[in-house]
């Protein structure tokens, strides 16, 4: 058994490393939740914009054809260093990611953020880590509590991040290791972030639920339904992506194509809204407003899968929430349930089923909607990740054997 002394240098040590990174995680958070919302807005005001996307996708194409090598990996990198720490995070993956995810947002390209986010904390830290050399298991523990400060900070969820940093790197495995420096890292982030009074996706507590047979029968037809949407959209993905790989062997040229596609997308759906990020969809989802139309989580999901299958940066995690919660109001509607319930749950649910990361899912949900809808959080997200084949958007993701 370890001495009490220590106990309590790797206990000081894990709070000052916690401390640091997440203090790294609120300064890309704040930076980069600025610069978006900034963006977007931009692009809101100016409608000229989007008819530059070709060529913004031309420069993203040529800056990672030329500069991106490792880096188009994105999050996988990531967690290939977890596993088996190599070279390391590229240095130049955060201002990169941070550049190509501003100008994939500025000239309309339906992508996320959170998962860039993680990507550039990920790049500083473990690119400030490699100059004083550390140990293999204190890079694997700095890229643990760096997902986990960005993740709480970015999306304003704490405990969900600690949570998701420990479970999502490998299917069916928790590493407890690394939960006090990442909790410590969250919550800085968190309360950093919180200090600037920036806009996150959502924060809309649901009232009392009555939970019965009825509801319960419902939730496992969401539950059902965001899996298949999740794995349709990993699915759809890569096809994009090997499809332009195919047919397009130059590869700045995909994003050029994928921009193309994007723009007449729009003139199809007779919409912007599907542009960008796309929150204010969603925020009407989660209080139940009338007039979404019934296919806009359909929209939504085509967007994005060519956005990001043709090179386009930024990241799925965002997305992957909008698309749950349009597909979460629309089986609301159709199965005479909750609209703003069923919303949150298809959120949650099917980023569950798609980063395979259950339990960080559920806790997401409490903490953005409230603890009222514990259960259907639990029912929903548990069902979806057991029925989606645990296949999912990180392929670098371990994945735990099962012993019968």
């Amino acid at each position: 058994m370890p001495s009490l002394y220590a106990r309590s240098k790797d206990l000081g040590f894990s709070l000052v490393l916690g401390g640091l990174v997440g203090l790294v995680g609120a300064g890309v958070a704040v930076a980069f939740l600025k610069a978006l919302s900034y963006a977007n807005d931009a692009r809101v005001n100016n409608g000229w914009l989007i008819y530059l996307l070709p060529v913004a996708g031309l420069v993203i194409g040529l800056t990672y054809h030329h500069f991106g090598n490792h880096v188009s990996r994105g999050s996988n990198l990531v967690l290939e260093e977890i596993h088996e720490p190599g070279a390391g995070v590229p240095r130049r993956m955060a201002p990169m990611v941070f550049a190509a995810t501003f100008v994939s947002h500025l000239f309309g390209a339906s992508t996320g953020r959170e998962g860039a986010g993680i990507q550039i904390t990920s790049s500083i830290v473990d690119g400030v880590a490699r100059m004083f050399s550390p140990s293999l298991e204190t890079r694997r523990l700095l890229l643990i509590t760096a997902i986990a400060a960005a993740f709480g900070g970015l999306f304003g969820v704490p405990i969900a991040g600690v949570v998701f940093a420990l479970e999502f790197q490998e299917s069916g495995r928790i590493r407890y290791e690394a939960i006090l420096s990442a909790l410590t890292a969250a919550l800085v982030a968190f309360y950093a972030v919180e200090s600037f009074n920036l806009e996150h996706l959502t924060e809309n507590a649901l009232g009392p639920i009555d939970i019965n047979a009825t509801l319960v029968w419902k939730l496992v037809v969401l539950a059902a339904v965001s899996a298949a949407l999740a794995m349709s959209f990993v699915k759809a993905t890569h096809f994009v992506h090997k499809t332009t790989a195919r047919f397009i062997t130059w590869p700045p040229l995909r994003p050029v194509v994928g921009a193309f596609f994007v723009l007449a997308l729009v003139v199809l759906s007779g919409s912007r809204d599907y542009l960008g990020l796309s929150g204010p969809l969603a925020r009407q989802a989660f209080i139940g407003a009338t007039g979404i139309t019934a296919a806009a989580f359909a929209w939504k999901f085509v967007f994005t899968s060519i956005s990001l299958g043709t090179g386009f940066i930024g990241g799925e995690m965002v997305p992957l929430f909008i698309i749950g919660a349009l597909a979460g109001a629309q089986v609301a509607t159709v199965l005479g349930a909750s609209v703003p319930l069923f919303a949150a749950v298809g959120m949650v649910a099917t980023f569950s089923a798609a980063a395979n990361a259950p339990i960080a899912c559920v806790i997401m949900g409490i903490e953005l909607f409230g603890a009222n809808a514990l259960i259907p959080f639990t029912i929903a997200c548990e069902l979806s990740y057991a029925v989606s084949g645990h296949g999912g958007i990180y392929s670098a993701q371990k994945r735990t054997a099962v012993r019968h």
